[in-house]
This record gives C-alpha cells, structure tokens and sequence, in this order.
C-alpha cells in the first residue's frame, strides 16, 4: 500500500480568521460607497483565496466526499481498487439538529407589570405572526446545520419592495461574511454578501450587497467570480436602500468560540476509517478474484495443432516429430465450477526413476486479521463518537430501557456543548429580534415609546432538547406533582403534559374555559326553562310529546 505522510496543517491557518476594521477608519469610508467597495473587496478577496476553500471541505465531508475519493491506492492495476466513504459526518450532524432544533424554539414574553401587559400580548401577537410567515422554525434547524458543519451561520432579516412585512432568509456561509469594529465588544459594522448570476455559464455577473446599519448598497461586475476578474476595477455601482433595522441585518451566529463544526476535530478518525474500511473492501474483491494454481494434468485436454502442407499432411521437423503449432493444453473454463484432474508420471534428472505427482488445485490469497480489522474499526467508531459527544446509539449499553440517570450519563457530553452552543444561538436570536423589534418600532408597530433593549429582554427564547419520550414515566411524574397540593401551578403541569399530548398550554387552558363555558351556558339555559322539564315549569304549559313515528307519512 502507498504510504501517506500526513500534512502539517489541514486548512490554511487563515482558514477561520474573523474580520475586524477600527471604527474610527470605517467611519471615514461609511457614507462613500466606491470607498466602501474598496475595502469590502480586500475581504471578498481573503474570503474566496483563503476561507471559502475550507468551509468547502467541510461540505464535501457531510456528502460523504472524503479525502478517501483521491486516495491511489494499490500501485498494481488488478488489484481492486475500491474508495468507500463513510456518512459519519451526515450521521452526527442529523443527530446533533434534531437533538437541538426538533422542537421548535418557543419565545416567551415575561413581564412584571400589569401596564406592560397589553405590550406583551401585542408583541407575542407580532412575533407568532413573523415565525409564521418567514417560517424561522425551518431556518433555525439549517442555521443549525451550517453550524454542525462549517462552525458558522447567517441569517439576514429584510422587507420585500413594496412591504411592510419582516423575511428571514439563510445565506450561505460560503458567500457571506461579517466585518466587526476591534472593540472588546466587537460590534457588527457591515457585512457582506456575494452571489455569482448568469444563464448557465453565459452573461455571468457577480453581484456585490454591503449592509451597513442604516443602508444596503449593491454593485456588480461583470465575468462572474471573483478568481476569474478583477471587480475591484471593473465593478459598478446600482443603488443604495435605506434600512430601517437600527443594525446590522445580517447575523452570524457562532457553533463555538473557535467556529468549527462538531466533528471538524475528527477528520483524521473518519479519514483512517475510510481507509479501513476501502482496504477491507478491496481484499474481499481480490480474494474473490484469487489467482488459482494448478498442479497435475487435466483429464479434459485439447489436440495438439500441427503444422500441415497443402495436401493436409503433417510436416516432419529435423528431430523427425511432426513440428507443433501449438501445443495441447488443458481445456479450462472459468464458468464451470469443477476441475477433472489426473495424476502424471515425472523422471528425476538424478537416476531416471520414475515418481507419480498427485494433482492438487487451489487460490492463492493474502491472509487478512479480520479480527485485527474489525477491532481497529470499532475503535475508530467509538473515538468519533467519544470526542464527538455524540451518542453511539449501537452501543450495547446504550438500551432503550435504561434509567433516567443512567441516560442522563451517556448525554452528559452533549448536554455541555449543547448549553455553550445554545448560549451562543441565543446571542444571534438576540440580534435577529432587535433588528426586527426596531423595525416595528419605526412602522409604529408597536404603541408608544419603547426602549428597544428593554424589549428583546422580555423576550426569552427556549429551547427543548428533542429526545425519545418515555410517556408512561411522564404520566407518573405528572400524577405525582398533581398529588403534593401548592407545589406546581397548573400551568407548569400542563406544560409537562405537553410532552405528551403535543397540546400546548396555552391552548388546553383555552379548551378547559370554552368547556367551562359551555357548561355554564346549559346550566344557565336549564334554569331559565329554555330546555328540558325545566320549560314545563318555566312556561307551565304541558310539555309536547311527538307520537309520529318513524316513516309516519305527514
């Protein structure tokens, strides 16, 4: 096998380099969009030559296009050559966003005071209606996705021309960025996103939008991508859009503090399981395509073909034999599944005597430690596993009817990242909604004057891990909270039972009062006469009894 000598690093160590401009120079180019371009190009340029290349491979990975696709494998041309890629990288992505986004992300508007009360209602009114509309519940689980992936992801909150309403799109990591002033805070100054436009590959264009925290400006040049122009002298200026959004439109959102996906660590481990598993493949094929060695004569020969004058004579040679075209050999065919083989006579060179050979038939293979491989196999499955904190649900001892605590162990490593990952999707949320919150403010929304910040920290957005429901011991613990009078509300019990029914609280407190009322309203019907005996009494008139019966012609 071809030796491989590892590299050094794996991406360009300007890979993951985050972009940072002082405020005081952005200042000076904000209100010039040619100026503008000018230094948004220079980390176009970085993005494409120096970023895109690893956030690429990392997307290769999760399709399951791994390094093990250029691996050369055998020098020898007959020997299989097969390159099996695993999806491990697909496998622990899905895993990680169903567990983090399966359910969707609630909002929660907490106040105090009864005077915000009616702000409250008003802004969960606007904030159900905008997850509605711009469905964020699907956005959230790919903004999740490019994060288990590539370590970041953006979202961009805009209006339709000629709207009023909020939109929520996911943009690529790939043709997106963030620039931040070099503050400790590091506050959002534009950003930028990139997109190529063209019938197929003719007309090709690249458009150009900065977003700034009061206006969008676009530009295009013509050529298509960046690597094959020069936009920085060709481009063209199209238009400048105020916005409405008090900051930044477009988010990026954070995996962790370094941006790396869940399993970028991990290359290394998938890249020798590959290979593992491609070596085995390639042994099975060249063991059923084995060599196979025969000793003895066949009993099924062919005659030899001799060399014949034109009267069809054979023609003698100067030893006196008749010269040999081509000599007999054993009639062999692939397809049968049975030889017939004969013993031969053979003299040794030392005294003449004669010894008779056995025949004998078989393969010659390469001996492989099958129990070697598939102990190296499953240890490289369960260190991806391990340094992955992703659950190996094949595990033996990962059993569906394990207790809670002893569930609670083998999540204990997702539950740490989970937390980190879930307090830095909190902080995109954060800014997603106060883009949002100040738009509705300056549409008036909103009633009255609102301090922005104090809004979006009424809003508490919660997430609920999506893991495998045990409805019976929810039903118990239910049952037992519901018996220990004063120690949960009402509301905490229904929403606990939500789990079970899918029925939110919300809307089982609506369907205990609409039955209530209902009852109410017979109650109160009945006692006015307006039903049953007790219109007899009410009007004391007899009550009417009606004889006819069914099929009765009128």
């Amino acid at each position: 096998m071809q030796n491989t000598i590892p590299q050094q690093h794996r991406f360009d160590l300007e890979a993951n380099r985050e972009y940072q401009v002082p405020v005081s120079y952005f200042n000076t180019i904000k209100d010039y969009p040619m100026q503008l371009y000018e230094t948004a190009y220079k980390f176009i340029r970085h993005h494409v030559d120096r970023e895109v290349p690893r956030l690429k491979e990392l997307m290769r990975y999760y399709y399951a296009d791994t390094k093990i696709k250029k691996w050369a494998g055998s020098p020898n041309p007959d020997n299989a050559h097969n390159r099996v890629s695993t999806g491990f990288a697909r496998y622990i992505t899905n895993i990680r966003v169903g567990y983090f986004m399966g359910n969707d992300i609630q909002y929660k508007i907490a106040t105090d005071e009864d005077s915000m009360k009616s702000l409250s209602e008003k802004l969960d009114d606007l904030l159900t209606h905008y997850n509605d509309n711009a469905n964020t519940p699907y956005i959230d689980e790919m903004l999740k996705k490019d994060l288990s992936i590539m370590g970041r992801a953006y979202d961009l909150v805009y209006v339709n021309e000629g709207e009023t309403t909020l939109n929520l799109a996911r943009i690529d990591p790939t043709t997106c960025f963030v620039v931040y002033d070099d503050s400790i805070k590091a506050k959002p100054l534009f950003a930028v996103r990139y997109y190529q436009t063209g019938v197929l590959d003719e007309q090709l264009q690249e458009q150009y939008e900065i977003y700034t925290d009061n206006a969008v400006y676009r530009y295009h040049s013509d050529g298509g991508v960046p690597e094959t122009n020069s936009p920085e002298q060709a481009v063209i200026f199209d238009s400048e859009d105020p916005l409405f959004f008090g900051r930044v439109p477009l988010t990026e959102y954070k995996n962790n503090d370094e941006r790396t996906g869940d399993w970028e660590p991990e290359l290394d481990q998938m890249d020798a399981l590959d290979k593992a598993i491609s070596t085995m493949a390639n042994f099975q094929e060249d063991f059923n395509d084995a060599a196979m060695v025969i000793t003895g004569k066949f009993a099924d020969m062919t005659d030899p073909v001799y060399a014949r004058d034109k009267e069809g004579n054979k023609i003698i040679g100067k030893d006196g034999k008749p010269i040999v075209l081509e000599p007999a050999h054993p009639r062999i065919n692939s397809h049968n599944r049975m030889f017939y083989l004969k013993p031969y006579v053979m003299q040794t060179a030392l005294n003449g005597e004669r010894q008779i050979v056995a025949p004998s038939l078989q393969y010659v293979t390469k001996q492989y430690d099958a129990t070697g491989w598939s102990t190296y196999t499953n240890f490289l499955i369960n260190e991806i596993h391990k340094y992955t904190n992703t659950p190996n649900v094949n595990d033996p001892n990962f059993a569906s009817n394990a207790s809670g605590v002893a569930m609670s162990y083998k999540l204990w490593g997702s539950d740490q990242e989970r937390k980190i990952q879930e307090s830095l999707y909190k902080r995109g949320l954060h800014a997603r909604l106060s883009a949002c919150l100040t738009y509705w403010d300056k549409i008036n929304a909103i009633p009255g004057t609102n301090n922005i910040d104090d809004l979006v920290g009424m809003i508490d957005p919660n997430f609920d891990p999506n893991l495998p429901k045990n409805d019976d011991a929810t039903a118990q613990l239910i049952q037992t909270l519901a018996s220990v009078p004063g120690l949960n509300s009402l509301q905490t019990l229904r929403e606990i039972e939500e789990k079970i029914t899918g029925v939110s609280a919300e809307a089982e407190q609506q369907r205990i009062d609409d039955e209530r009322e209902h009852e109410l309203q017979q109650a109160n019907n009945y006692d006015n006469g307006a039903t049953g005996i007790g219109n007899v009494f009410a009007t004391g008139k007899p009550a009417e009894v009606d004889n006819k019966q069914q099929g009765d012609q009128q």
